[in-house]
């Protein structure tokens, strides 16, 4: 049986091998105020399908379903934060279980300085979701604990101090548009 040859076969007919259309996942999360609701606004307008405020528990079920049909959902991105509560704990957990099915998918970490956020928060005059019954510094303070290693691990992380709602939808459109650096890494 002789070897394969550059150029015979489906090749030399001028029929190339396709590579299967993938559906792209962002995973984007981050702190209360950070500005997720400006990013996924941001990513629709950019002709993302947006979910928001999906249980992590759930990520992979959503995923594996837009897996088996990329045509009708080509691009995903899908908020989770701590709002979910006591679900959010297994954000790592659903993670790791993506990352096992061989669906690829990055993670967005928005952030922000304390004192931006405590502003953002006195400016719109909203509870922050962890804050219970004290300050809005305290909520900041556990938030920040309970997504530290989620930050240490994300693929992107941006800072939203220096931002305005404006600046940011930019900012997002220029990182996850289809010329967007980070889909080359």
């Amino acid at each position: 049986m002789s070897e394969p040859t550059a150029g015979s076969g489906a090749e030399q007919d001028g029929l190339v091998p396709v590579k299967p259309v993938e559906a792209e996942l962002l995973v984007v999360t981050g702190m209360s105020g950070a500005g997720r609701s400006t990013a996924s606004d941001a990513l629709e307008d950019h002709g993302w399908y947006v979910v928001e405020n999906l249980p992590p528990q759930m990520l992979g079920t959503l995923a594996e379903i837009v897996s088996h049909a990329p045509q009708s959902i080509p691009k995903l991105a899908v908020v989770v934060d701590v709002r979910s509560k006591g679900l959010f704990t297994d954000i790592r957990t659903a993670l790791g279980a993506l990352s096992a099915t061989g669906i690829t998918f990055r993670v967005l970490f928005l952030d922000a300085s304390d004192n931006v956020l405590v502003r953002r928060f006195e400016q719109g005059r909203r509870p922050h979701p962890l804050q219970g019954g004290g300050r809005i510094l305290d909520g900041i303070a556990a938030e920040r604990d309970v997504l530290k290693e989620l930050k240490e691990s994300a693929d992107v992380v941006l800072d939203t101090s220096t931002y305005n709602v404006h600046g940011l939808a930019t900012a997002i459109t220029e990182l996850f548009t289809d010329t967007a650096l980070w889909r080359c890494a």
